[in-house]
């Protein structure tokens, strides 16, 4: 009997190029259905901060932002500035997004002009922009992905993994929900990196610094702590120490062209800092002020496992993802220790951070940004599973079939508050399973965390 994965299926030739086409169609078409940027949803919580930047820019021309004691009365945007030691406003967050956003916000800027709606930067056609823009980074993520795994692994088990990395996770909400957080956006970037860093390993040449400096400046500028993604180029195609060694050479050859690519990384990354000079009178300020992170009291197991925000238990499809680590050797040499160091060290990092949940979210949120790692050993999961005997083939599909199903439906529960924003409970998880309805005693079984208690290190909450 012909496997479903022989080349005599010609039509596998595009099944993962047109997975993409159908991913971004559905996510537009769901994300659409939202309505969300009706009443200004979409520029809401964090992405205050993330987008202030545009309209500051170029409608207001003001970074001291003193134009926020003139607005008009009807203003019906938000703008939330912190305040330094010594009293001047500034942004909390950095100016990543803001800067991808720029196209698609300036063609928004322009209908709104020509159109009935105000052109005040906070109008439905500057939040339409960055839904728009989300489609689009998330399309960028998956092709490039496409382009990486397709040297490995076959175009149906490329499918599969485009189809479970996001439908099967809290990515889409990220997308169709919330498509002005940081995490489509990083997840692409992140995607980039690792194919120009390939590139770059089997010839380096000034273009490729280029991207990668490019790439890397905006992963830094969005944001910060993703730098450990550096691991990548230093431990890719490494098994051995003497190949490490090797590796460290060979750098020392490319110098010009690794200067060249922080130089392109430092121009990306410095608009940020004439900002800061401009609102704090320092090049370099930590806009986060009293938040930060405890490295000796790390929240590994609460982050992984717990019912608040457990990655796995609200993404269990990256437990697959995790076995496929055992395989991965054998379809890409040289892949398993730079993806394990990097995910070790990023995982450390997310849930070092003081609010481990990361306020209110769809499961784990920060680990969204690195799915694109974790494609890899998913790859090689289902590439193995493939040829496996036909009843292990159709146990595991079901069990995929399964934490889609439970993805999606949980995303539904998340955007009506039926599953928290950050209160779950063992209790209360269990008690809304499958349900669409609140139990009469929803509120005596969630509890909120105590912020005050975990901004100091504690664990009382």
């Amino acid at each position: 009997m012909k496997s479903l994965f022989s080349n005599g299926y010609k039509w596998r030739k595009s099944f993962s190029f047109w997975t993409i086409i159908i991913l971004v169609v559905v996510n537009g078409w769901y994300g659409k259905n939202l309505k969300r940027w009706e009443n200004n949803h979409i520029v809401e919580q964090d992405v205050v901060h993330y987008y202030a930047y545009f309209p500051a820019t170029f409608i207001y021309h003001d970074w001291k932002f003193d134009f926020v004691k003139n607005l008009p009365t009807d203003f019906d945007g938000r703008i939330w500035l912190l305040e330094t030691p010594d009293g001047k406003p500034v942004l909390k967050m950095t100016m990543g997004l803001s800067i991808l956003w720029l196209p698609f916000e300036t063609i928004a800027h322009i209908y709104a002009k020509v159109s009935h709606y105000k052109a005040d930067g906070y109008s439905k056609p500057y939040s339409v922009a960055i839904f728009i823009a989300a489609l689009f980074y998330l399309g960028l993520g998956l092709v490039y992905l496409r382009r990486l795994l397709l040297q490995y692994f076959s175009e149906i088990t490329l499918g599969f993994v485009l189809l479970l990395t996001v439908l099967g996770t809290n990515l889409m909400h990220y997308v169709i929900a919330e498509p002005g957080m940081s995490h489509v956006y990083n997840f692409s970037l992140i995607i980039l990196f690792i194919y120009w860093v390939q590139k770059f390993l089997q010839h380096a040449n000034p273009l490729n610094a280029v991207i990668i400096g490019l790439v890397t400046g905006f992963i830094v500028l969005i944001r910060p702590v993703n730098m450990v993604v550096l691991f990548i180029p230093v431990l890719w195609s490494i098994s051995s120490l003497k190949e490490l060694n090797q590796r460290f050479y060979w750098f020392l050859k490319q110098w010009k062209f690794l200067v060249l690519a922080i130089i392109v990384a430092f121009l990306v990354v410095f608009p940020q800092l004439a900002y800061w000079k401009v609102a704090t009178g320092h090049w370099l300020y930590y806009s986060y002020q009293n938040e930060g992170f405890y490295f000796l009291n790390p929240h590994l197991i609460d982050g992984l496992f717990s019912y608040r925000k457990g990655w796995l238990l609200y993404t269990p499809i990256m437990a697959c993802a995790i076995i496929g680590f055992i395989f991965l050797k054998r379809y890409i040499k040289g892949a398993t220790l730079a993806l394990v160091v990097t995910l070790g060290i990023a995982i450390y990092v997310v849930f070092s951070w003081w609010t481990w949940w990361y306020g209110g979210s769809f499961g784990s949120r920060p680990m969204i940004d690195y799915y694109g790692l974790m494609a890899f050993p998913m790859a090689a999961l289902i590439q193995k599973l493939a040829e496996t005997k036909w009843w292990i083939r159709m146990v595991t599909t079901t069990v995929f079939v399964f934490f889609i199903y439970l993805n999606q439906f949980q995303m539904s529960q998340y955007r009506t508050s039926l599953l928290h924003w950050d209160s779950m409970t063992k209790d209360a998880y269990w008690s809304i399973m499958f349900k669409e309805h609140w139990p009469t005693d929803y509120d005596n079984l969630i509890k909120s965390p105590d912020y005050d208690a975990a901004k100091k290190g504690k664990d009382e909450y």
